[in-house]
């Protein structure tokens, strides 16, 4: 027989496996691996908590027998042993050993330390078991125990009755009322009849529990009462989920039930419009309860009326400031919740008022989000949804958008860094879709609300100069490099995309941006020129794409590239010289011939509207006198425009030697009085601005070498370079509105009509040209993995590295990856 070792006796004296089973878990490798689940499963401790007492008991009832039934004078008395066998007695009692003393209790330390580390990756396993599965084993248990050991199923019937009834807990809404008892206090009994309706699971929110909520949560600041209130709200906004499914909720969950219209709006207004201010209240006012240690009672009570006082929705909260309010914990899962249920309201509500409502209400939540960064990402990816949906095009819903773009602009300036690089990114993203689908077809009536947008673009880049840097470098750049392929490979494919609208509409998007943020050159902002130094780059495109086909029919996109240049000029006042662009149009040889006469359609003659067009037909092209016309009228506007925005240079005479000798040429060679007229007012206009800058560079006082402003010969009271475009630009529309011809009501009614039926036509093409895509993009994948299964050498081959980074992908595409 095989003598057991010391760690052996010592492991078998102190339980053996039994008592390890009961404390843990013995792995693979020997160590005691705790069990989580036991520790934190209510059932299992009470089990535990009951074996221990069971346990105990047995002993102190064997104890007392053996004592009653020894004697004193019995060979087990300690009275009668002499030393030697007392010592001997008191060894084997002890477990104490002659050799090695030491060693079990090094065991002991060993075990413990194993039992006190564990190993993380073993404990994690027990984590995911979830609470059915738990409840479902101590059944089982439990019916086990029954049947093995009748009387201490009796004895935890009599002393622990929980453990039993495991499975007849109170529900996750109910969980949290027996907490609330103290905060129900301040409350007092204005919601005991709604409590007497909230006893069974369906409650039905009429107005006698609407008021008794309303009371509670408002007048007596109570959370309970505030926290049954957003439930009633939650169920009010999924009613349209559960009618559509037909799904119900939990038989433990409380169901609430709004049976008429007027409840539900009358719940819906005072949720959004009040619910607010309890917000304010338990976080960050005079219920805040937030510790200050150091301070008396009255400057917390005026520190607290100051920052009531002072709270305005366009200021950011610090998330700490949230964070440190007692009832935060509380409140948490509340406003996560009403803000959830918001958003589905938003997403599922078709009526542009109900959308405005929602959204102008939402002002008074978003400074608290800046706790939740997931809801503000949600709520901003819905507000630009809503910001750049084009399926209505009424008046009511452009409302919607406005109020969606100011609360964008809202979580930019409430929400922490870097959550404005977000609404950057999404805004433009929004604006380069939308203009994806504007065609020559659809432009007349998508470009209001492109306007529009550009102008919330703009407005949203200028709040941020350094942020707004980043953006736009690494967009213009993707311009840059779409134009670097175009130039380099010359494909119809290629060139298509860069003249395109959406293409255009970018360009025209970035113009606006740097002339709204640029600012002067003595401004001495160090943020405004860091997008000052992006109006290099940004010409160095426009002329490329200006200069990228030099045809004939592509003149309208020449003299678009043009105005984008006079307006960099004009803001930045720095010189951009665009004269080599207008006077190649008096090149042409189409400029000189005869035009083509054009068959009148009834009353009307086929017009032509440079400003909705980037090219000519392509039978020809500048060959009918409206298309000579709308081109020659358009080159002498910014010609004029041109000499007029730089008058006051000191290089204004130089400048316009050139300007004259070409118009005197052409005036020779036409035969159009008009036209005539036109080059004459032109080149007038250059002599008059020549005479003046010759006799005011006579009393400068510096050397042409070192001046370095642009209007150094600008008097005092004469408008800036950038004034005067803008009022060029305000008298051209002027003209324009005046020239258009008065439209009948019945033709107005027709042209909205039809504008609508455009937006849709241009919904289904959206549609279809995202089907196609995602089909060619599957495709593409299926032939690459069939090509990789049949490259058997693939493996073999060398990856080859490319300089640089190819930013040449589409961004639409980048960002439904992130997405």
């Amino acid at each position: 027989m095989v003598k057991n070792t010391k760690r052996t006796r010592k492991f078998l004296s102190s339980g053996g496996v039994n008592k390890r089973l009961e404390r843990g878990t013995i792995t693979k490798k020997g160590k005691l691996r705790v069990n989580k689940r036991t520790k934190s499963d209510p059932a299992a401790i009470a089990l535990a908590k009951a074996n221990e007492r069971r346990k105990s008991e047995k002993m102190k009832e064997a104890k007392e027998k053996k004592r009653g039934e020894e004697a004193f004078t019995s060979d087990t008395n300690l009275g009668d042993m002499d030393l030697d066998s007392f010592l001997k007695t008191v060894a084997d009692e002890e477990g104490i050993e002659d050799d090695g003393s030491s060693e079990g209790s090094e065991t002991e330390d060993v075990v413990m330390d194993d039992f006190d580390s564990g190993e993380e990756d073993e404990i994690e396993d027990d984590d995911d078991e979830d609470l059915e599965a738990a409840e479902a084993r101590m059944k089982a248990e439990m019916a086990k125990l029954a049947e093995s050991d009748p009387d201490f199923h009796e004895y935890l019937q009599q002393n622990d009755t929980s453990l039993l009834d495991f499975h007849e807990e109170a529900s996750d809404d109910d969980s949290g009322d027996d907490e609330d008892l103290e905060v129900d206090k301040e409350s007092g009994g204005n919601e005991d009849e709604a409590d007497d309706e909230m006893k069974s699971n369906v409650v039905i929110v009429d107005t006698k529990v609407l008021k008794a909520y309303e009371h509670g949560a408002f007048k007596s600041h109570g959370l309970k009462p505030l926290r049954k209130l957003i439930a009633a709200y939650i169920s009010a906004c999924h009613m349209s989920d559960e009618s559509s499914s037909g799904r119900s909720h939990s038989s433990n969950r409380k169901k609430f039930v709004i049976e008429s219209s007027v409840i539900f709006d009358k719940l819906l207004v005072t949720c959004l419009a009040k619910v607010h201010e309890e917000f304010h209240f338990h976080l960050i006012g005079n219920g805040a309860k937030v510790s200050r240690e150091g301070k008396d009672d009255d400057d917390q009570q005026e520190e607290q009326d100051d920052e009531v006082d002072a709270f305005d929705e366009n200021t950011p909260l610090n998330p700490n400031k949230i964070a440190k309010s007692d009832r935060y914990s509380y409140l948490k899962p509340t406003i996560q919740s009403f803000i959830k249920a918001t958003l589905h309201l938003m997403e599922e509500a078709k009526e542009s008022k109900l959308l405005n409502f929602i959204i102008k209400s939402l002002a008074n939540y978003v400074p608290y989000l800046s706790a939740f960064p997931q809801l503000s990402k949600a709520l901003l990816k819905m507000l630009t949804l809503k910001w750049s949906s084009t399926s209505d095009s009424t008046q009511e819903f452009q409302s919607v958008r406005v109020n969606s773009f100011l609360r964008i602009r809202q979580l930019a300036l409430t929400q922490p860094f870097p959550f404005i690089e977000m609404c950057l990114k999404s805004v433009y993203l929004a604006y380069a879709r939308s203009a994806k689908f504007a065609n020559a077809s659809s432009i007349s009536s998508l470009l209001p609300q492109l306007t529009f947008m550009g102008n919330c673009v703009v407005e949203l880049y200028t709040l941020d100069y350094a942020s707004s840097y980043q953006h736009s470098f690494i967009y213009i750049r993707q311009l840059a490099l779409h134009l670097r392929t175009a130039l380099q490979k010359k494909t119809p494919e290629t060139l298509r995309v860069v003249y395109c609208w959406q293409y255009m509409h970018c360009l025209k998007l970035w113009t606006a941006v740097l002339a709204a943020s640029c600012g002067k050159p003595n401004d001495g902002d160090d943020e405004a020129g860091l997008m000052r130094s992006l109006i290099y780059p940004l010409v160095e495109v426009i002329f490329g794409v200006a200069k990228l086909v030099p045809s004939t029919r592509h003149l309208p996109l020449r003299l678009h590239c043009i105005r984008f240049l006079h307006q960099l000029a004009a803001s930045s006042e720095t010189f951009i010289p665009t004269t080599s662009l207008l006077l190649e149009v008096f090149d042409l040889k189409e400029i000189t011939m005869q035009p083509k006469r054009v068959k009148k359609r009834g009353n009307d003659v086929r017009g032509v509207r440079l400003p909705v067009i980037l090219k000519l037909p392509k039978e020809d092209a500048l060959r009918t006198g409206e298309q000579l016309d709308a081109c020659l009228s358009e080159v002498f506007l910014l010609l004029n425009r041109e000499v007029d925005l730089y008058k006051f240079s000191a290089g204004s005479p130089e400048f316009t030697v050139r300007i004259c000798q070409r118009l005197r040429k052409y005036a020779k060679q036409t035969k159009n009085g008009k036209y005539r007229a036109y080059a004459k007012g032109c080149i007038e206009l250059c002599e008059n601005n020549s005479k003046f800058a010759v006799l005011a560079r006579t009393k400068l006082h510096e050397a042409p070498k070192d001046i370095k402003r642009l209007e150094v010969l600008k008097p005092n009271n004469a408008p800036t370079m950038g004034e005067r475009y803008e009022m060029a630009i305000a008298k051209e529309r002027r003209l324009e509105a005046a020239a258009q011809p008065e439209v009948s009501s019945a033709a107005k009614k027709k042209a909205e009509v039809a504008r609508e039926q455009e937006i849709r036509n241009a919904e289904i093409r959206k549609k279809e040209l995202v089907q196609t895509n995602d089909k060619k993009k599957r495709k593409q994948r299926m032939e690459l993995n069939e090509g990789d299964l049949k490259n058997v050498m693939a493996l073999e081959e060398k990856d080859e590295v490319q300089e640089g980074v190819d930013w040449s992908a589409s961004e639409d595409e980048s960002s439904e990856e992130e997405d």
